[in-house]
């Protein structure tokens, strides 16, 4: 077997600079001016994912709503969505991203800011988070031609009201 080299601080420093100036230059493309906070927001989805997962977990929430919780999961992880990462690249993730916010936004309400800010591995404020970030993500799905931001907030309102 080989052994692993350790990757320096500085490597792995430089990887994320390069990828956010990735993510950033292309979503500036496609969102113009959202295109800086649209990287912080689209770098934020494994934290996104985590938060998702750790509430599907929790006790505090009802089980109608982590079914919902696993669905929105569903959606993120299988690559053949509205914006098909594969196709598009790293603006795909858009949608994903919008849908696990306008998910977790409406989900605040019906758990309590407390469950969502105990089981968040970010360090910034996540109600404050999701809700700025919401914002901006809507503003992408608009630009879509495929009324994408119409259809997912009508599939997550009639999960969440039981239809």
């Amino acid at each position: 077997m080989k052994n692993l080299v350790p990757i320096s601080e500085k490597r792995v420093e430089r990887f994320y600079e390069k990828l956010r100036q990735t993510v950033k230059e292309k979503l500036s493309r496609f969102a113009g001016k959202y295109g800086e906070e649209g990287a912080k927001i689209l770098l934020a989805l494994p934290d996104l994912v985590v938060l998702l997962w750790r509430l599907v977990k929790d006790e505090r929430v009802p089980a109608d709503k982590k079914v919902i919780l696993v669905a929105v999961l569903s959606y993120i992880i299988i690559p053949n969505d509205f914006l098909p990462e594969a196709v598009i690249g790293v603006v795909g993730y858009a949608d994903d991203v919008f849908l696990a916010l306008y998910t977790l936004n409406e989900l605040i309400n019906r758990v309590g800011e407390d469950v969502i800010r105990e089981n968040w591995p970010g360090d910034e404020d996540v109600i404050k988070f999701i809700r700025e970030s919401l914002k901006i993500a809507a503003v992408w799905m608009e630009k879509s031609e495929k009324n994408i931001r119409g259809k997912l907030e009508a599939i997550v309102s009639g999960l969440l009201k039981g239809k």
